[in-house]
């Protein structure tokens, strides 16, 4: 029986659901925690600045590629990972390197008011763009529903981004 190289964990959740904390408690000495929000944290001083969001997940793809290749153990990407098509790079490039990929949903993505999570975001993410979140959201059952999306692929396959980095 082939082993898995190792575990890669998708968190799913809207902002201010408590994702950093539960990507703490998967982590595991040697793992990585993976986000955009590292990006602004490493560069912009913490601070979100909408016109570099595209530049900040490219960045956290690209780190978790590095991750996964180097075979980190276990990999956790801690990104809102709302609709399938935010998910297939990571699914793709994990998938195909051998890692078993889990996804984990916050609970209070549907269990909280969406003015409840503006409010515990201080409105730095409006409520009109927490709705379209939330709108936004695909169900995955398996990891093929990611792999086998057509808009995903169709997004995704021979993107310069996805050629450039072998996934």
């Amino acid at each position: 029986m082939k082993r898995n190289r190792g575990t890669i964990y998708i968190l799913r959740g809207l902002p201010y659901t408590g994702r950093p904390g539960k990507a703490r408690n998967v982590w595991q000495d040697g793992g990585e925690i993976i986000s955009y929000f590292d990006y602004f944290r490493i560069y912009h001083n913490s601070q979100i600045i909408p016109k570099y969001l595209h530049k900040a997940h490219m960045w956290a793809r690209r780190e978790a590629l590095e991750n996964i290749e180097r075979g980190v153990d276990p990999v956790i990407i801690n990104n809102p990972n709302m609709p399938l098509w935010h998910m297939y790079p990571y699914v793709r490039m994990a998938f195909f390197r051998g890692y078993w990929i889990e996804f984990i949903e916050t609970e209070d993505t549907w269990d909280v008011p969406l003015e409840e999570l503006e409010r515990r975001g201080g409105g730095k993410i409006p409520l009109p763009i927490l709705e379209d979140m939330k709108e936004s959201y695909e169900p995955v059952r398996h990891v093929f529903d990611v792999l086998c999306d057509e808009y995903s692929q169709y997004r995704w396959i021979g993107s310069k981004e996805m050629t450039s980095n072998d996934w």
